[in-house]
Formats: C-alpha cells, sequence, structure tokens
C-alpha cells in the first residue's frame, strides 16, 4: 500500500503528519509514504531530515481580508491541482491523508479527480475551511477532540492527534537524569518551562523573562525557556542582567523535540495550538495556557478551556500575561502540590498518546 500525506506550514501543522508516516511504516515499506507540501514551509526541512520524500506544490492560502486577491489565488490553485495530480500520479498512491489546511486542499480535489479514497485529520477543535470543503467525499474524518465530531458527521472518528513515538511512550524517569545534564539543572528545584510553539511568542517570552528579576534570588526553582530563534538574542539579554548565580534561568532559541523539556518539568507555561495541547495530555503536564488571541475561530482559547475545565490547565489571557500574573499562577499552582499532582493526572486523562496508531488503522482501513 502507497499512502500521500498533504499538509504543511507550521512544524505543529507538519510533526503529526511526520507521526503518522512513521506509524504506518508498520504497515507498509518507508519508501511507500511519501509527503506533498510547499517548498518555503517547515515541511520543505522536517519532511527530509525524517527520511521521507517531499513532492512540492505551488499554493498559498486566501487572505479573507483581501477579496480583490480571490482570481489570482483561484488560478495559483488551479495550478497547485494539476502539479498535485502529478505528484499523486508519480507516486501510485493508494490513499492520500489530508492533514488540512491550504497546502491539502487542492492534493484533496487532484485525489478526487483520480478516484483516489481521502482520509482526513483534524487537529484543532473547530473543522476548518479546507476539510469542511472535503469532508462529503472525505472516507472518514479522523478529529482530535470530542467536541469536533458532530462538525465531522457520519464518517467522523476520534483518533487524537499524532505524536512523536518518544512522547507516546512517555516515561519521564527514563530520561530525567540525561534532561538535567543536559542544561546542568539542579533536581531538587521545581522546573517551569516555557515555550510558545515552533514560532515562539512575544507575550509569553517577555512575560517569563520578566521572572529572571522577580526571582532572582530564588535557590527553590529554575527556568527552562523555549523563546525561539527570532526572540532567543533579546530573551538571553533580557534574563542574563539579573541573574547572579542563585536563579537557575536557561534559555534555547529551538527545540527539534520536547522529550527532555517535558522530562525535566513540573509545570508549563505555553500557548495553546493543537500539538502543544496534544503533547501536553500525552505526557500528563500541568499547564498555565495563554491562547493566540487572533485565531478567526479562536482554536487556542477553545483547546484552553477543555483542558481548564476539566482541572488540567489553568487559562490566562494573552493581555494579561505579565510578570507579575505569571508569577502569581506560578506561586498558587506550585504552593498546592497535590492539586498539581491531580492537574497531571486529569492531563493524561485527556491525551491520545496512541492517536498515530488510531489514525495509521483508519488510513489503511480506509485504502481497502
Amino acid at each position: 500500500m502507497k499512502v500521500a500525506i498533504a499538509g504543511g506550514g507550521t512544524a505543529g501543522h507538519v510533526n503529526p503528519a511526520i507521526a503518522l508516516a512513521r506509524q504506518l511504516q508498520g504497515d507498509c515499506p518507508a519508501q511507500a509514504v511519501c509527503f506533498i507540501g510547499t517548498a518555503t514551509g517547515a515541511e520543505a526541512t522536517l519532511v527530509p531530515r525524517a527520511g521521507f520524500r517531499l513532492s512540492t506544490i505551488d499554493v498559498a492560502g486566501f487572505d479573507r481580508s483581501k477579496p480583490m486577491s480571490l482570481p489570482a489565488t483561484g488560478a495559483r490553485a488551479g495550478r497547485a491541482i494539476m502539479q498535485a495530480r502529478a505528484a499523486l500520479a508519480d507516486s501510485a498512491a493508494d490513499v492520500v491523508v489530508g492533514m488540512g489546511g491550504y497546502v491539502s486542499l487542492p492534493v484533496c480535489i487532484a485525489a478526487r479527480s483520480l478516484r483516489r479514497p481521502v482520509v482526513l485529520h483534524e487537529q484543532n477543535i473547530v473543522l476548518g475551511l479546507a476539510n469542511r470543503v472535503v469532508r462529503p467525499w472525505a472516507r472518514a474524518v479522523a478529529v482530535s477532540w470530542a467536541e469536533t465530531l458532530r462538525q465531522a458527521g457520519r464518517r467522523g472518528v476520534l483518533t487524537g492527534n499524532p505524536v512523536a513515538a518518544e512522547l507516546a511512550g512517555f516515561d519521564a524517569d527514563a530520561v530525567r537524569a540525561r534532561a538535567l545534564a543536559r542544561w546542568n539543572l539542579d533536581p531538587a528545584r521545581k522546573t517551569l518551562l516555557v515555550f510558545g510553539g515552533s514560532q515562539g511568542a512575544r507575550c509569553v517570552n517577555e512575560a517569563a523573562a520578566g521572572l529572571a528579576r522577580l526571582w532572582r534570588g530564588a535557590v527553590d526553582r529554575q527556568v527552562v525557556h523555549v523563546a525561539g530563534s527570532a526572540a532567543y538574542g533579546a530573551v538571553t539579554e533580557q534574563v542574563e542582567q539579573h541573574l547572579n548565580g542563585k536563579l537557575i534561568y536557561r534559555v534555547i532559541d529551538y527545540l527539534d523535540g520536547m522529550l527532555d523539556a517535558y522530562a525535566v518539568a513540573d509545570l508549563a507555561l505555553c500557548r495553546g495550538g493543537a500539538s502543544t495541547v496534544a503533547e501536553l495530555t500525552a505526557v500528563g503536564l500541568p499547564a498555565i495556557i495563554v491562547p493566540y488571541p487572533y485565531h478567526r475561530d479562536r482554536q487556542q482559547e477553545r483547546h484552553a478551556r477543555v483542558l481548564e475545565g476539566a482541572g488540567a490547565a489553568a487559562l490566562l489571557r494573552d493581555a494579561e500575561t505579565t510578570t507579575d500574573r505569571v508569577a502569581q499562577e506560578v506561586e498558587r499552582l506550585w504552593t498546592d502540590r497535590t492539586a498539581l499532582a491531580s492537574m497531571g493526572v486529569e492531563s493524561a486523562h485527556l491525551g491520545h498518546p496512541d492517536a498515530a496508531g488510531r489514525l495509521a488503522r483508519l488510513v489503511v482501513d480506509s485504502a481497502r
């Protein structure tokens, strides 16, 4: 069986697709799984690095605030469909997996024209535009949230959002010593993990960096801060001017995998993207989630609300995310260790660490 996976953009979109591809390797040879994406998105780097072939198409999203750009976007999409048809013919794919987003839409349309079965996967809690368009002819619509099943319709299946294999079988004790040594951390201290997704997050970075000043005399805590490549220099400069040998504060530009960071963390401060939330719940890590506020469907806020309602996370609005407010929330959670442990348990209850396996089985069944 040969599978083509369509999707791209940010690492948060690409990594679940790679997790699925690796799971499918158990059902078909590695060369039978290929990707279709763009030459400019995260997939251009991540997919070849993971060992999979990437065919590229020239496509871009439609800016709904600029309706006059629709004709040009439509013409470009038409060319992308023809490019996708050629890529699918070259791969001889038996089934196409659309991971959502503007990259997957022309590929799924091409698959329909070639009479290839299509399986959709939706990371977010609200079904995206591309998946809403393709849903009527999709053989199955895999979703990451129970709340999305109604939108998915009668072919909807709850699989969860695939995470890397090392997170699916997460064992903090097995890697904790290595991770502590990696960043020269103190095993006796409480650890706050800060990150904003693959692109970083300005308000999260700024609020967390201020903790270096507020906590500069603390010897009972430490911070591991993944700032993002663009913000790394500014965050490092802000933090280092307040360090005096007491507080441990490590600033990292980018991590290719989050296993070590999760293994040392007692609490996370982060955005609420679909992949982030999938990983938090797969490893059972309590979190303070600061949703990105400008998404059209408020996806991240909806994700955070589900976790907050289950007692797995605290929600902090972007506009309220100051150093003092973050410190207040961290102190509140760290003071009550029983409550923090309960948050971890509830987080794990929401997780789908086996999502890649579930989705892979759905893909294989849909190709028959």
